[in-house]
């Protein structure tokens, strides 16, 4: 068996060495990179716990403050309570719905006041022209009620609707061949039937 010796290029050679020291150090640099995050994670995700237990603590207060409200609300006496803090948060909403009760009576008494008040003085004013001015006071003829185009309604949104969904409606041509004409809403007042 015979070797072959092969002559190397010392520029090749020294070329390979730099690859590998660079190679090298670009893994240092991985494996440093690497265990900074492992560590970075391992703390936050360590921090994350111990503030997701914080949230569990006040759990068995807070269910125990939203029985006794409701239970307030209900009607039980939340003296028999023995946490202070929890029996004062339990007496808010029944304080607030006691307020809100009274705010309603006496804005339905104020309501009632102000429309009676509106219709004693829509009253007054119709006897006083009754009784002084009865040539002034016209009665609306069944005749009025139509106007030119023929709707009965003086309200603006019957009218709109009337335009919006009925403006054209197809009629059948007297050949029998489909749709030829339109005729529109306002058209249809004095249109017989067939």
């Amino acid at each position: 068996m015979s070797i072959a010796v092969v002559a190397v290029n010392p520029v090749i050679e020294t070329g390979g060495q730099i690859a590998a020291i660079v190679i090298c150090l670009f893994t240092l640099l991985l494996v440093v990179v690497s265990l900074a995050l492992h560590f970075a994670l391992a703390f936050a995700f360590t921090w994350v716990r111990d503030k997701s237990e914080l949230i569990k603590k006040p759990r068995p207060g807070l269910e125990s403050m939203n029985k006794a409200t409701e239970a307030a609300l209900e009607g039980v006496e939340p003296t028999a309570i023995e946490n202070p803090v929890v029996r004062t948060v339990a007496t808010v909403p029944v304080k607030v719905h006691a307020v809100e009760q009274k705010v309603d009576q006496v804005s339905d008494r104020v309501a009632g006041a102000l429309i009676e008040l509106r219709a004693r003085t829509f009253q007054a004013q119709a006897i006083a022209r009754a009784f002084l001015a009865p040539g002034l006071i016209r009665r609306k003829s069944a005749s009025s009620l139509v106007d030119k185009e023929g709707l009965e309604f003086n309200s603006p949104g019957y009218r709109r609707l009337m335009e919006e969904q009925a403006p054209e409606i197809p009629v059948a041509p007297e050949s029998g061949e489909g749709y030829a004409k339109t005729v529109t809403a306002a058209q249809l007042k004095n249109v017989p039937s067939r």
